[in-house]
């Protein structure tokens, strides 16, 4: 018995993990996070490279369960805010990333949603982690 409790426990605290899974993995970037109440009223992104600003993303309730601290040494960060919508469903596709040598480039592309079904305006806003502190440029 004292076996099987002392094997449910390691199960129990090894499936726990602290950080959320990101909503797209790919080898140079991931999409942590997206919130269709979250962002401001104006279309805006932000590219977010320096300790002093990604404080900003650590004190962020619904952001920090997806980043630690550490995180800022290797890798930047995008906040991609879209503005007022009309409805939900608005979200972002990374069309393109490429790294070179001394940046990285990245396209990023508003999706519109093919069926509108709550009509009820939204503030959708992204956060995208890039595995790279290069500077970053957007198309």
């Amino acid at each position: 018995m004292k076996k099987i409790s002392l094997l449910l426990l390691i199960i129990a605290f090894s499936s726990c993990s602290s950080l959320k899974k990101p909503m797209v993995s790919e080898p140079l970037y991931d999409v942590l996070f997206g919130d269709e109440f979250g962002g401001g009223s104006f279309q805006f992104y932000e590219i977010i490279s320096e300790e002093n600003e990604f404080k900003m993303l650590l004190g962020d309730a619904m952001i920090k369960p997806y980043v630690t601290k550490d995180d800022i040494k290797n890798s930047n960060f995008i906040l991609v805010n879209l503005g007022e919508k009309p409805s939900d469903g608005y979200k972002i596709k990374v069309q393109k990333i490429e790294e070179l040598s001394d940046k990285i480039l990245i396209t990023i592309k508003e999706v519109v949603p093919e069926n509108k079904v709550n009509m009820v305006k939204t503030k959708p806003c992204f956060v995208i982690k890039i595995k790279s502190k290069k500077p970053i440029e957007i198309k």
